[in-house]
């Protein structure tokens, strides 16, 4: 797969992105041309040509919440790209009356197919070199957001009302989240270490097997990193690996991990994964993580 093909295949614009764009044109007084929604994802990646013709990628946000974790998740994701070395997009903030833009560059490469021990190395490379760099200041939400969503959901994801309201079955694994949630306190959650929040392969690109960008560090923020490695070992379920690979990303995420510590981010990803694929109508996705839900549940 080329990078063209990372791009939905049917043209098609969300209502709204023409006029953003327009917006981002005007407000710059730069010509930006509208190429296309990128594929995957929630959170609106369109690509861009900019004004020297090069590949940007483009989100906006009009929301004053969201455009305050925007900010965040920019700032956070560039102290990765320069303090810890990630191949993540170099980004900045334009904002206009309507909108914050975020203006990424177009990173190379195809989303990861097959995990293999290569990729594990260079992933548990990167996570090293990330951990303990909150500084003094840091915005120190952590153990109120990540609570919050085993508890009430969150905002525009890990919602609790699709699960109770597909079936027994997704009902009853919401009502343990819940109840894990309620278990919890603030103190049991570390922090100190800048988290991707959404790794999975889909959010990695390679090229000839290599790791050539991490990408969708939009919500980046400081917290526990084991979370991420916790995301990564589980998702990892749901593509090809090579011999060994899984059962090393489930050691490297979990051998390590405090139990409650453990609850929660396991109850956070399982979440996560059932609310996105019972709002898609995704069937078969639903039934593969039920299928996996007490596993994954049980310490």
């Amino acid at each position: 797969m080329d990078d063209d093909d990372r791009a939905d295949d049917d043209g098609a614009h969300p209502a709204g992105a023409e006029e953003a764009v327009a917006e981002l044109a005007r407000t710059t007084a730069q010509p930006y041309e509208l190429i296309g929604r990128l594929a995957g994802g929630e959170t609106g990646a369109h690509e861009v040509t900019g004004p020297a013709g090069e590949r940007l990628v483009v989100k906006w946000e009009a929301e004053p919440a969201s455009q305050r974790a925007r900010r965040g998740g920019v700032a956070m994701a560039e102290r990765l790209r320069v303090d810890a070395g990630w191949p993540v997009p170099r980004q900045r903030i334009i904002t206009s009356e309507n909108w914050l833009f975020v203006l990424q560059e177009f990173m190379p490469g195809a989303t990861v197919e097959v995990i293999g021990h290569a990729m594990v190395d260079r992933l548990l490379e990167l996570h090293d070199r990330r951990l303990g760099l909150a500084r003094p200041g840091d915005e120190w939400r952590w153990p109120e957001v990540l609570v919050s969503t085993l508890t009430v959901g969150g905002r525009g994801y890990c919602q609790h009302e699709p699960l109770r309201g597909h079936d027994h079955r997704t009902a009853a694994v919401a009502a343990r989240i819940e109840e894990v949630g309620r278990s919890i306190g603030p103190d049991d959650l570390p922090g100190g270490d800048i988290v991707h929040w959404d790794l999975h392969p889909g959010n990695i690109l390679q090229e000839q097997g290599a790791l050539s960008a991490i990408i969708d560090t939009d919500f980046a923020t400081v917290g526990d990193a084991a979370l991420d490695l916790v995301l990564l070992a589980v998702t990892s379920l749901g593509v090809a690996c090579d011999s060994g690979v899984r059962s090393r990303l489930f050691a490297v995420a979990f051998d390590e991990l405090a139990p409650v510590r453990r609850r929660a981010y396991v109850s956070h990803v399982l979440l996560r994964l059932l609310d996105w694929s019972i709002r898609r109508e995704r069937t078969g996705e639903i039934e593969f993580w039920l299928a996996r839900a007490d596993e994954l549940l049980d310490p």
